[in-house]
């Protein structure tokens, strides 16, 4: 009798607690909608930014385009900036541009990120060097812009390697300190052809596609642990004009200015945002990949937009630090 009366209770327990739950997300929904108006309304320099003064960033493709002027933003806030390229030329371009601008906190190094021995011995250099990292910031990425059937085995397997599985060897070098200390930031730089997949990008628009399901299932690993002081925002900015898509040229939105972007990407790492889209209007449009007839968005991409017209003006220009 007792075992039957324990039986019909769990249910209603159950009941409860998911009812419970329910509320619970319901009012706490309502607080962070009127957040994110409130937050979306006030100017950035009314609020509250994480002060980075004085703190150890690392940019990873920090060499050229987006990832020098990330390096510069960080510098001016008094961050010390450690810079990490497989080109050592473009490394000592971009300190010297810091220095140029007196800004003598930054240090580079020559680091092919795609190798994994390589990442986890100058990540402990850095260490001893500089200190332990408090903000990383994966940004390198190349891309090659071929039809699927045109894409050389090594090519696709040196963009994942680059792209996306760098990421876990990065963050697995620093992220372990971050969490003795419950306090860091971890950048990760994906792309708008991480939402939408794009002609001529089957190896470059997956990669993208596989740093926001990492960033993303990171981020529910540090949350479920209680590591909530190590802050995560993921970055999907718009073709941007560095010349990573060189003779591209989009129908309807144009190219983001590399300025534009590094501002962004520093402003929304102070802001603790989780997730910027650059520019936020195609934030709006993606979801209309699921909600919309398969052969409709088909007919907004080719026709209307021109999608793969435009990408079939790629030129590039190789290896490159942006996302």
């Amino acid at each position: 009798m007792t075992s039957d009366l324990l039986h019909m209770e769990n249910p209603i327990r159950a009941i409860l607690l998911f009812l419970t739950d329910l509320l619970i997300f319901s009012l706490k929904s309502i607080f962070y909608i009127l957040e994110s108006i409130y937050y979306g309304l006030v100017p950035d320099r009314l609020r509250k930014l994480k002060d980075v003064s004085n703190k150890v960033v690392l940019i990873t493709g920090g060499g050229g385009g987006v990832g020098r002027l990330i390096a510069l933003n960080y510098a001016k806030l008094n961050a010390r900036v450690v810079i990490w390229d497989i080109n050592h030329e473009a490394i000592k371009t971009t300190i010297d541009l810091l220095a140029q601008n007196g800004l003598h906190n930054c240090k580079g190094y020559v680091v092919d990120i795609s190798d994994r021995d390589e990442v986890y011995q100058k990540a402990a250099q850095v260490v001893n060097d500089v200190g332990h990292v408090d903000v990383l910031i994966n940004n390198a990425g190349i891309v090659c812009c071929k039809p699927f059937w045109d894409l050389p085995e090594r090519v696709i397997q040196n963009t994942y390697n680059i792209n996306v599985i760098s990421h876990y060897w990065t963050v697995k070098a620093f992220l372990p300190h971050m969490m003795q200390s419950n306090s860091g930031h971890i950048v990760t730089v994906g792309s708008v052809t991480g939402m939408l997949g794009t002609y001529g990008c089957s190896d470059y628009s997956a990669t993208k596609y596989a740093c926001i399901g990492f960033h993303e299932s990171l981020y529910t690993d540090l949350r479920t642990h209680g590591y909530d002081n190590i802050g995560m925002t993921l970055i999907c900015p718009y073709y941007i004009n560095t010349g990573m898509f060189s003779g591209v040229k989009p129908r309807m939105i144009p190219m983001l200015e590399p300025q534009y972007v590094a501002d962004k990407i520093v402003a929304a790492m102070r802001k603790n945002e989780v997730w910027c889209v650059l520019p936020n209007s195609i934030r709006m449009l993606t979801p209309l990949k699921c909600l919309l007839p398969a052969k409709m968005c088909w007919e907004l991409m080719s026709r209307v937009v021109r999608g793969p017209e435009s990408m079939m003006m790629f030129k590039g220009r190789g290896r490159v630090a942006a996302g």
